[in-house]
């Protein structure tokens, strides 16, 4: 196969970039497509790209594309890091070592002569949107806003020699098989007993107000996290437009301690089954989808957002979330499974809790990296 590497310059190479996956992924059943329209904004138009940068890449084959990569440097996260990481996005590929290679080594070459010296990724665009390659799970289907790829990615990157930098899980679950340890039920009854915190699940006219107070919760809890990157404030806006949308407000809690905001945390149900028979279009016939799909849509959720402030940590709230957000399941019978996803490996206060209330490692996703020697100016 012959290789060439294409930079994206015109809104028609934009197009072809976005496209691509619709192609190579058609006839795999797991994929996801997403809305093409989203896509496409937040690849060129979305408030990230207001402190960060970037540079799109095609392979081609003659006529035929084989590959895509997105070169990212996302300077306000670099300037909170104190690091000069170059991160590599939207990577999808044939099943071809020297189509994923050149693509590799035109990102990172971008990356160096732009001063990174180190590639971390896939993030598309961040830790805060859709981020990880699968390494492990490729038999199921992904939960809202996970990825999804074929087992022959992991091989491509690390034949490349890019080796594991953080391995994030997926947690499965099952309500049906959902128990607690008596130890655990008992520690819960006594803190509700004690009535430090009180809490108050979200409503239609509070909502993007309370997903505003949990933004900022999140930013300051995960604050000294690994990979975190704060969002800028209109990046911050468009997430609680885009949640506000359709997010469940039943399953949106925020839990408070002396009137102040303490802890929170966000369940979403799982559009994957309407994405998946929308194929990439909104038009009209998308109510109809969704109506279709409403019952698929019902039987599972995602906990997404998990966030308490440190002055709270220690006193029992990572219970208290987690049995509030189970409770919830329980009392809807159309609900099958939860997600709790991602959870960094190295989190491991978290990751106990979760299997503590039966939650099973069921993907298992990996962000990459690779040492790059920037460019001489």
């Amino acid at each position: 196969m012959t290789v060439k590497i294409q930079e994206v310059k015109t809104g028609k190479e934009l197009d072809e970039f976005v496209n691509f996956p619709f192609e190579l992924r058609r006839s795999d059943a797991n994929w996801v497509p997403p809305i093409k329209k989203q896509e496409k904004e937040l690849l060129d138009s979305h408030p990230f790209w207001e402190t960060a940068k970037k540079s799109l890449y095609l392979a081609r084959d003659g006529d035929a594309i084989t590959g895509r990569i997105c070169a990212i440097i996302d300077e306000k996260h670099n300037a909170y890091a104190g690091e000069k990481c170059g991160a590599f996005g939207f990577f999808e590929c044939v099943d071809d070592q020297s189509v994923a290679s050149a693509l590799f080594n035109r990102a990172s070459g971008w990356l160096a002569e732009n001063g990174m010296t180190f590639m971390r990724g896939p993030l598309n665009p961040s830790t805060n949107y859709t981020c990880g390659m699968l390494v492990d799970g490729f038999e199921y289907r992904p939960s809202l806003m996970m990825p999804w790829n074929p087992p022959y990615y992991p091989v491509l990157a690390e034949n490349w020699r890019m080796r594991k930098e953080r391995d994030l899980f997926a947690y499965h679950i099952e309500k049906e098989g959902m128990t607690i340890e008596p130890r655990l039920k008992e520690e819960i009854a006594r803190l509700k007993a004690e009535n430090r915190f009180a809490y108050r699940v979200s409503g239609k006219k509070t909502l993007a107000a309370d997903i505003a107070t949990m933004l900022a919760i999140y930013h300051e809890s995960w604050a000294d996290n690994w990979g975190f990157s704060p969002l800028s404030p209109r990046e911050a806006d468009k997430v609680v437009a885009e949640l506000s949308a359709i997010l469940d407000p039943e399953f949106f809690v925020l839990f408070f301690c002396d009137g102040k905001p303490a802890a929170g945390m966000v369940a979403m149900p799982d559009m994957n089954p309407l994405l998946k028979r929308l194929n990439g279009k909104l038009g009209l016939t998308a109510p109809w989808h969704y109506l279709k799909s409403r019952k698929d849509i019902r039987k599972s959720y995602r906990i997404m957002l998990f966030g308490i402030l440190p002055e709270y940590r220690l006193r029992g709230l990572p219970m208290l979330l987690l049995d509030f957000m189970l409770e919830q399941t329980r009392s809807h019978p159309e609900i099958e499974w939860a997600e709790g996803s991602w959870a960094l490996e190295t989190n491991y206060a978290i990751d106990d809790l979760i299997e503590d209330f039966s939650g099973k490692i069921k993907k298992r996703y990996r962000i990459y990296r690779r040492e790059i020697a920037p460019c001489a100016n």
